[in-house]
């Protein structure tokens, strides 16, 4: 039997399989995320390490890897990611790459595509025959990450204290953001800026609360994060040169329907975006068969499912 590791390491969490050539899941890593923009190179390998350390020591007796595949946030801007974890997987092929791998892997397998993935931070991603991944925008929160969750959610948290100081309009964004807080968003500030970006993150859910309610600047938020992902469609459209197959991926996608719903509106004739319906942690598993030549098995996808929801061990969510 050949044994094989996943890892799926975003801003928010970091989980990690160790699984079999059948799909059958055997252990389960969770730990708090490697973004290497957020922590740095040095703390995000440390935690892609220490997640595959603990897994290897679930194999069975004398068996070995054959493969460690991660998905991981900025891992391309950081080959000592790969190398480390290299290192910890003790001889076994190896490659970390960027998170829209394993959602791309996960819709379309080795097609040529694109990738759209709203989560805590935002990527859109081409792939077209032997060339490099485009990616358009994807630059990180500081710079340019529209649509994403951290900047709906600041965006929410921004409305609730203009209105609070008189400079901005009587919104529900302020009543729902005061909700979940129990206190105003200036009295909240050392919470917002000891929680950091996946905090902030958190309170996306305002805008579509707000939407549903009528609320006319919840509306305007919501549209100005399907207009981004709007815009990087349209440019993949050109790169790709016509229609394409999109994968779309991340929290905000996946939980709110009327955000996919409002984008395709927007998306040029003959072009299919298709919502994931795996976690990204299963496209890693794709790849790290294919990266050891294997191809998946019939039964693989609904066996990987099956199992890594039961399969879980011992290390906390930190």
């Amino acid at each position: 039997m050949k044994y094989f590791i996943a890892i799926d390491a975003g801003g928010n969490k970091t989980s990690s399989v160790l699984f079999d050539q059948t799909g059958r899941v055997h252990a389960r890593d969770l730990r708090r995320g490697a973004n290497a923009f957020d922590i740095g190179p040095a703390e995000a390998s440390a935690r892609i390490c220490g997640a595959i350390d603990v897994l290897i020591d679930a194999l069975p007796g004398g068996e070995k890897l054959s493969a460690v595949y991660g998905s991981v946030s900025a891992a391309h801007y950081y080959p000592e990611i790969t190398r480390r974890a290299a290192r910890s997987a003790g001889g076994a092929p190896c490659r970390m790459e960027g998170v829209v791998y394993s959602v791309m892997a996960s819709v379309m397998g080795h097609e040529d595509g694109v990738c759209l993935i709203s989560g805590t931070g935002s990527y859109a991603a081409a792939r077209k025959g032997d060339q490099p991944m485009f990616y358009i925008g994807s630059s990180g929160y500081m710079l340019d990450t529209g649509g994403s969750g951290y900047v709906l959610g600041r965006s929410a948290l921004i409305a609730a204290q203009r209105e609070r100081d008189g400079r901005g309009p009587k919104t529900l964004l302020t009543q729902i953001v005061e909700r979940d807080m129990g206190e105003k968003v200036i009295d909240h500030l050392p919470v917002i800026y000891a929680g950091g970006r996946a905090y902030v993150s958190s309170f996306a859910h305002a805008v579509f609360e707000g939407r549903a309610m009528g609320d006319v600047l919840a509306t305007e938020i919501f549209e100005e994060g399907v207009e981004s992902f709007a815009e990087a469609v349209r440019r993949a459209y050109e790169y790709m040169g016509g229609p394409f197959r999109a994968a779309l991926g991340g929290g905000l996608f996946l939980n709110y329907p009327e955000y996919a719903q409002a984008l395709r509106a927007k998306t040029p004739a003959g072009c299919e975006l298709v919502l994931a319906d795996t976690p990204a942690v299963y496209g890693a598993a794709l790849e790290a068969m294919w990266l050891s030549g294997e191809e998946a098995p019939e039964g693989f996808k609904e066996k990987f499912l099956a199992t890594c929801q039961i399969q879980k061990n011992n290390v906390p969510v930190w």
